[in-house]
């Protein structure tokens, strides 16, 4: 599966959002920044008004390797959604790849 089947859309030049892999009902995140969770969720309010948004960890920032293009974009280290029984996995050359999911098969 490809990332830009999930509708990925930048809320900021730091944070994007895409559908979950396995349930296609919640937004994940990733940054590449360090975000509190407030400053996350007035990003999410702001554009989505209350949807269901997993935000991510306020102290963590994954790196985005081949520039903000959806089409190919890198991200390391993996997503890890699993704590609100998302998926977990990895996102290379703008591909899904692996993951689990709590409750779920990969």
């Amino acid at each position: 599966m490809r990332l830009v089947d999930l509708n990925p859309l930048w809320l900021n030049r730091h944070l994007f959002v895409f559908w979950c892999p396995h349930c296609h009902k919640t937004l994940l995140s990733c940054k590449n920044a360090v975000m509190s969770r407030w400053e996350q969720c007035d990003l999410f309010a702001a554009r989505f008004g209350y949807a269901s948004v997993v935000p991510c960890k306020p102290e963590f920032a994954w790196v985005f390797a081949d520039g903000a293009r959806f089409e190919t974009i890198d991200v390391t280290p993996s997503l890890d959604a699993s704590a609100s029984g998302h998926w977990h996995g990895h996102i290379t050359a703008g591909e899904i790849r692996g993951g689990t999911q709590i409750g779920g098969a990969a």
